[in-house]
């Protein structure tokens, strides 16, 4: 699938953070980055990108992108970006796209499923289909900035700035026929050289289709406020992992989240952040190894924030299209090995603190639910997102937890009995429950 993106725009209102609006950061990575990233997750192959403010800039950074993804992009120059509006820019491409194509812009963040609902509409012959963003209130739009739609079913009626009335926002995401290229020209005759101007002419002749796509996650970065807009709702996006328990939920994912923001701007990668969580849990093992109660505490603290930091991990994969599946089995090794070193540190603290035979007996069993309660994860998740009802959860974020509790209140054999029946009644419950999957 072919996918054109225009970037050749100024982006004054964002002069101050950067001299090119597409290669502005946002957590880490070029806006222009993100685009062509999400857009390849929907099934885009093949990019063409229309530049013009600095021109040489963006065109070496996409070769350079080009290289590190295996994936052809191919750039056009439109001589005319200073003096003309994007209308211009779409017709400098026009020899490059002869079959229906993706349009994009630059500074247009989107979630791929949201370009997978557009995908999955025919497309008008001859036309076009605009995605469009149905929720009035949506809190990352800014009203008096952006394109407005007035839709009669799936037909588009109208289409501008400041339009009234309106039942939708332009999300700038398009699937185009090349009959756009004529309805641009047409345009232009009559002095209009935007991109909307087109798409009504293609709106008068009802060759302009919307696809709703309300509740999905767009956003026009045009300023400081809407990058700001645009960073929160990418971190608030991170706190919606499924498989969080209620101490990653409500502690754990909060402050990771904090500190994936700072670390998306370095050059850390998502495998080295799970072996400094692993090695802190090693640190914490050798504090518990101690023997004394200073040194528990300080080890339940340290324990704690390697389950912290174990989330960043994920969140700079995601953040940074960085993930992998070796990664996330990497992840899933180093969390079963700390597992096993902190529930054995904790043994020996109460071993040698009076808890004798049972607290090595206690340890062995909870190091075992701990093990099963991974072990029957997969299958325990996959069946619950199949019945499509809440599930209640226990797992290593709540063992890590009472760890770390136990720690600080010098209850180490305590812990140790709620860890051994809570782990191992868990997996009893998942064995109830999945028996009939």
């Amino acid at each position: 699938m072919k996918c054109l993106i225009l970037a050749a725009g100024k982006g004054s209102r964002l002069r101050p953070r950067a001299e090119s609006k597409p290669l502005l950061p946002l957590l880490g990575m070029p806006l222009i980055e993100r685009v062509i990233r999400e857009a390849r997750r929907a099934g885009a192959d093949d990019f063409v990108v229309v530049t013009g403010h600095a021109a040489d800039a963006v065109e070496a950074f996409l070769a350079d992108l080009a290289r590190r993804l295996d994936v052809p992009i191919a750039t056009v120059r439109n001589p005319e970006w200073a003096d003309t509006e994007n209308g211009r820019s779409l017709l400098a491409a026009e020899g490059l796209l002869r079959e229906p194509f993706l349009l994009l812009m630059a500074d247009h963040l989107f979630e791929a499923d949201l370009l997978r609902d557009l995908l999955r509409a025919p497309l008008p012959p001859a036309g076009l289909r605009l995605a469009v963003d149905g929720q009035r209130h949506n809190p990352l739009v800014d009203p008096d900035d952006v394109t407005r739609v007035r839709r009669d079913g799936a037909r588009i009626t109208a289409i501008g700035k400041g339009l009234e009335p309106f039942d939708g926002y332009d999300t700038g995401i398009f699937h185009c026929t090349p009959a756009l290229f004529d309805a641009l020209r047409e345009a232009a005759r009559h002095g209009d050289t935007t991109l909307s101007g087109a798409v009504q002419r293609l709106a008068r002749d009802g060759h302009a289709q919307a696809v709703e796509v309300s509740g999905r996650f767009w956003c026009d970065v045009d300023d400081p406020a809407a990058l700001a807009r645009a960073e929160n709702a990418l971190l608030r996006r991170l706190r919606g992992k499924t498989r969080d328990g209620p101490v990653a939920r409500w502690l754990n994912r909060p402050l990771s989240i904090r500190l994936s923001r700072r670390l998306v701007n370095t050059n850390i990668t998502p495998n080295a952040i799970s072996l400094a969580s692993f090695g802190l849990s090693l640190l914490a093992t050798g504090l518990f190894l101690v023997g004394h109660y200073a040194a528990l505490a300080a080890g339940g603290l340290l324990a704690q924030l390697a389950s912290v930091i174990d989330g960043c991990d994920g969140e700079v994969a995601r953040l940074k299209y960085l993930g992998s599946d070796y990664g996330g089995w990497l992840d899933a090794v180093l969390d079963r090995y700390a597992d096993a070193f902190l529930l054995g540190g904790l043994g020996a603290y109460a071993w040698q603190n009076g808890g004798g035979t049972l607290a090595l007996v206690l340890a062995f069993l909870a190091i075992t639910g701990s093990f099963l309660v991974s072990y029957t994860a997969d299958k325990y998740d996959g069946l619950m997102r199949e019945r499509g009802g809440a599930r209640f959860r226990i797992g290593r974020d709540v063992r890590v937890f009472l760890i770390f509790l136990g720690a600080l209140l010098n209850q180490a054999l305590a812990v140790l009995i709620l860890i051994a029946v809570l782990m191992n009644a868990e997996t009893l419950r998942r064995l109830y429950v999945c028996r009939a999957g």
